[in-house]
């Protein structure tokens, strides 16, 4: 190999793939420009945010999330081992890649390559392996030099070099993790319509429906070649030729349609399980207090059926009343005519008015399963309690009339339900036969006899396939009446923030908080307000205590200063921005909250986890150090030494479990490690004892920036 000339201070020209990914590469302080060009390519969002400049020097993910927050949209980090690298570019949907050279801003991933917009808002086509070795290459560099040694100590032939470098390369680093890749998606909670069509489910609904009426075409196409035939006396081969050939036809296109109807059942479940997620998690705590947890289940099994009867009951009602179509018009053909055809629309209206009445029969039945599932999970909670406290000879009586209401209404429901699914096939089949008598009486001939014949048939065929739908669409519905509130709930959003703000450095200002004039209530503007006329003010430094009564509002002015309420009057300034202009995630970053012991909780997850929830996860070395020094401080030293895994010990319900005291200690550290502008304590320090408490009091205020401090007098 010929050696390189060191003597000419000249760079060496950058190879062609990496000129070329240059070249369609954005510059970092232009990333929020890019942003909002490929939202607006692919439909993302309605609107844009003004660009808040470049990100800050490092990893760029949160400024990403929160810029994406502001447009919103949602943008999720995507990390890949080097060995799945190829199949995660090529499922890149929208979606940012950090290049040496800048980002590029993907429109959309396939086997072919990635189609990514330009600076110069054109679109271009760049190799999958291009991009893969971009990301790669720092990878892959230092072990090369190891592997070419090998290869040439091992004199492995030129032909067949090339390929065994790549693979001791893969083997190498086929674990090592590489980053640097962003998903950009539509926010869960904006329009259903909208992010069907960008899914594609509505297109594949348009399938699916041509599929079903074109199989029901060919159908009756083919049965009509046969019958004609065979009126005539003579089949001849062509016509039967074609009659198989048709009939095949309809097969083919009947596996169509399942397979597109099976297609778009999964999309459309897979956006409707990310819509009611999204609306739990948007509800109002104080409408999630309201309900008792066995009505929240109950909730999330009603779910389940609208999931599973609901999108196959509709698929199926949709095919029913396209053969009912068709079944009209080969009736209105046949011997009967319009009488046969008023037939038909009087036997579909007595079916609906059956459905009607099973749906009612439904919700009686749905109405009383929650209150049997509801009152089980309270009474399970609450066990203890009723034996202690509770009369025995009292302890079924409850639950005894529940069920009898229930089985009543069980009753009521399978009458009904038993008539929806043998009476519509069956009753239009009499109805249809006795339709024929007065063209039978009148000598009509065979043909039109036939046809009406094959009519009623098809309409029977119709009316079975619609009783099965109808009572799992009817079910679902049912059902929907009970989760259309988290469905609606999504579109709740809190407000994103201008991004100057939300990304920009907070103001050089010694006042943290401020609350000028704040109300407060529950339940609407009829409702007597638990805060009224409340101001506030926390400078950087201060220790403040706030005693009162219970159920004085302490705790409802501490949700409204961390951002779990909005105030119903009044305003509330965080470094000199009200939470509109701040945005809700951005100010609850910036105020930590640790609330009362029954309003905070431990996740099933590792300890480290449940320390770690207000910064980014997975966790870094750093951020693991930080939290085991938090935690000793606070006293929870002897706890990490006693888990057999220390941080990774997995906590909470299915885990380790903590005591009262360890559980609050844990609550203080989480909070301290958010490294929050303010840090709100809600009576935090009640369970400990007098010792513990002033060890822990002495670590809080080392840390807090600034402290509101609740507990009673």
């Amino acid at each position: 190999m010929k050696a390189a000339d060191t003597s000419s201070n000249e760079a060496a020209p950058p190879p062609p793939a990496a000129a070329a990914l240059a070249e369609v590469s954005w510059q970092p302080s232009a990333l929020g420009h890019a942003m909002s060009a490929l939202t607006a390519a692919c439909g993302l969002a309605s609107g844009a945010a003004p660009s808040p400049g470049a990100p800050p020097d490092g990893d760029p993910t949160a400024w990403i999330e929160a810029y994406a927050g502001c447009m919103g949209i949602e943008a999720e980090a995507v990390q890949s081992s080097f060995a799945d690298l190829p199949r995660a570019i090529a499922s890149l949907g929208p979606s940012l890649v950090r290049l040496d050279h800048g980002y590029l801003a993907v429109v959309s991933a396939g086997r072919r390559g990635l189609t990514v917009l330009t600076p110069a808002l054109t679109r271009a086509r760049i190799p999958l392996e291009a991009v893969r070795r971009a990301l790669s290459a720092h990878l892959e560099d230092r072990p090369a030099s190891h592997v070419d040694k090998w290869l040439a100590a091992a004199r492995i032939p030129p032909r067949r070099a090339a390929r065994a470098r790549a693979e001791l390369l893969a083997q190498l680093v086929a674990d090592r993790p590489i980053e640097g890749m962003w998903l950009l998606r539509p926010d869960p909670g904006s329009s259903f319509r909208r992010l069907l069509s960008m899914r594609g489910a509505l297109r594949r609904g348009a399938l699916f429906l041509a599929a079903a009426a074109a199989q029901i075409a060919l159908g009756v196409l083919a049965w009509w070649l046969i019958g004609a035939g065979a009126l005539d006396g003579a089949v001849q081969p062509g016509w039967l030729l074609a009659w198989v050939l048709l009939s095949l036809s309809a097969i083919l296109v009947q596996l169509f349609a399942s397979w597109t109807g099976g297609l778009l059942t999964i999309d459309v479940a897979a956006l409707l399980k990310q819509r009611l997620l999204c609306g739990a998690l948007r509800l109002d705590p104080a409408a999630i207090r309201a309900r008792g947890s066995g009505e929240l289940l109950a909730m999330v099994s009603e779910s389940e059926a609208v999931e599973t009867a609901g999108l196959g009951g509709a698929l199926g009602a949709v095919v029913a009343l396209v053969q009912l179509a068709s079944a009209a018009l080969v009736l209105s053909a046949g011997a009967g005519g319009g009488l046969h055809v008023a037939l038909l629309a009087g036997w579909t209206a007595s079916v609906a008015l059956l459905a009607r009445r099973f749906a009612r029969r439904r919700a009686a039945w749905t109405r009383e399963r929650f209150a049997i599932t509801s009152g089980f999970v309270e009474n399970v909670v609450g066990h203890r309690t009723r034996v202690a406290q509770e009369a025995p000879h009292l302890h079924h009586e409850e639950e005894d009339a529940v069920l009898e209401r229930y089985h009543a209404a069980s009753r009521a429901m399978d009458r009904v339900g038993d008539l929806l699914a043998s009476l519509p096939a069956r009753g239009w089949l009499a109805l249809g036969l006795l339709g024929l008598v007065p063209a039978v009486l009148g000598g009509v001939s065979v043909g039109p006899l036939v046809v009406a014949t094959g009519g009623i048939l098809q309409a029977q065929a119709a009316f079975a396939t619609l009783a099965t739908s109808l009572g799992a669409l009817l079910s679902a519905a049912v059902s929907w009446r009970s989760i259309a509130r988290l469905f609606a709930a999504a579109e709740a959003r809190e407000p994103p923030g201008i991004p100057q703000a939300v990304l920009g450095r907070p103001a050089a200002s010694d006042v943290v908080l401020e609350a000028r004039g704040v109300s407060f209530r529950y339940g609407g503007e009829r409702a007597e307000p638990v805060l009224r006329d409340c101001a506030l003010v926390l400078a950087k430094g201060d220790r403040l205590l706030l005693e009162g009564r219970s159920g004085g509002g302490k705790s409802t002015l501490a949700a409204v200063l961390s951002g779990l309420h909005a105030p119903s009057s009044g305003l509330v300034l965080l470094r000199g921005l009200d939470r509109r202009t701040l945005g809700g995630a951005a100010w609850r970053r910036r105020v930590a909250s640790a609330p009362q012991f029954h309003d905070n909780h431990v996740l099933s997850g590792t300890l480290a986890f449940n320390l770690l929830m207000g910064r980014a996860w997975p966790a870094s070395p750093e951020d693991r150090r930080e939290a085991e020094l938090v935690c000793r401080k606070l006293g929870l030293g002897p706890l990490i030494d006693r888990m057999p895994s220390g941080l990774d010990q997995v906590v909470g319900e299915t885990g380790w479990q903590l005591s009262h005291g360890e559980r609050s200690r844990l609550f203080l550290a989480r909070a301290l490690l958010q490294r929050a502008d303010a840090v709100i304590l809600d009576e935090s320090f009640g369970a400990l004892d007098p010792l513990t408490a002033r060890e822990c009091v002495g670590a809080v205020l080392e840390r807090a920036p600034a402290l509101i401090v609740i507990a009673h007098p």
